[in-house]
């Protein structure tokens, strides 16, 4: 759902619907509407929760919800049906703790922008109908790719600044660190940190991944600069940086020097400083 359809169907709630008194303490005035929207409008589980309003009334969706998904997961939660919609059995599946790997991957590949409904599926060995019901009920997150704010503060609530810390990695749930692969470098980075991918189908040469690498670090550190850690008293990235500038310019000095021992092709590229001499 985008979120001008989150906006319509967040005005049939009843009115004192509990959806929105979540933290609030007793005797609390009811949220606005103005209120209720902005919270509605940055749930990615909105699906599943306004859906679950109506069955725990007891109320039949209202005549304006034409979503044929969402009528389909009201009719399986409001009956009791000794054939449960198979569909919807495996959607609730996925929210249980058992799961919670594969729901963190799934999120993950969600946001992913290079991958596709039948990727996602065939790496989970889910049924693609599951995933897209699952992501309109509890990870809105497709129909919204055109939000970068509505997906920011999902995959970095607090920006990139904490990231930017000593070992702020170290701090971050399994999911999350997910989610940022995810957003940064799309599906296989995820499926290679949780494990489902070994590496790429055509790694690059150690001479193009020495070159990345160095470029990373590189642009790490203007980063951190950036963000005031030039003042820091500790700065590990940009000492790192600092150490790799060194080792570069006194290889283009030895090539000046020595000509025919270095390999002028390859001296002005990051990526002809290996490990030896960008650390040593």
């Amino acid at each position: 759902m985008n979120h001008a359809r989150i906006v319509q169907l967040a005005g049939l709630l009843p009115t004192d619907t509990t959806l929105f008194t979540a933290g609030r303490k007793p005797g609390d005035p009811a949220p606005r509407l103005v209120q209720r929207l902005a919270i509605a409008g940055n749930d990615p589980a909105f699906g599943h929760r306004f859906l679950m309003e109506f069955v725990q009334r007891n109320e039949s969706l209202p005549a304006a919800v034409h979503e044929v998904w969402l009528r389909r997961a009201y009719d399986y939660y409001a009956t009791d049906s000794a054939l449960p919609d198979q569909i919807l059995l495996q959607v609730e599946q996925l929210v249980l703790l058992p799961n919670q790997f594969v729901r963190s991957v799934l999120h993950a590949l969600l946001v992913c922008r290079d991958c596709t409904y039948a990727q996602i599926a065939e790496q989970l060995a889910l049924c693609e109908h599951v995933i897209r019901v699952y992501e309109q009920l509890h990870w809105n997150m497709r129909a919204r790719a055109d939000e970068p704010a509505y997906l920011a503060q999902i995959v970095l609530p607090e920006g990139r600044l904490h990231l930017l810390k000593t070992d702020a990695v170290d701090d971050l749930p399994f999911e999350t660190r997910l989610l940022i692969a995810a957003h940064h470098y799309g599906m296989e980075e995820v499926l290679w940190l949780a494990g489902l991918s070994t590496g790429q189908t055509d790694p690059p040469s150690v001479t193009q991944s020495l070159k990345d690498f160095e470029e990373t670090l590189l642009q790490n550190a203007v980063k951190l600069a950036r963000s005031g850690a030039l003042n820091a008293c500790s700065a590990p990235g940009i000492a790192h940086a600092k150490t790799l500038l060194v080792a570069k310019n006194n290889h283009l000095r030895c090539a000046i020097v020595c000509p025919v021992a270095v390999d002028i092709d390859h001296a002005g590229g990051f990526g002809s400083l290996g490990f030896g001499t960008t650390l040593r």
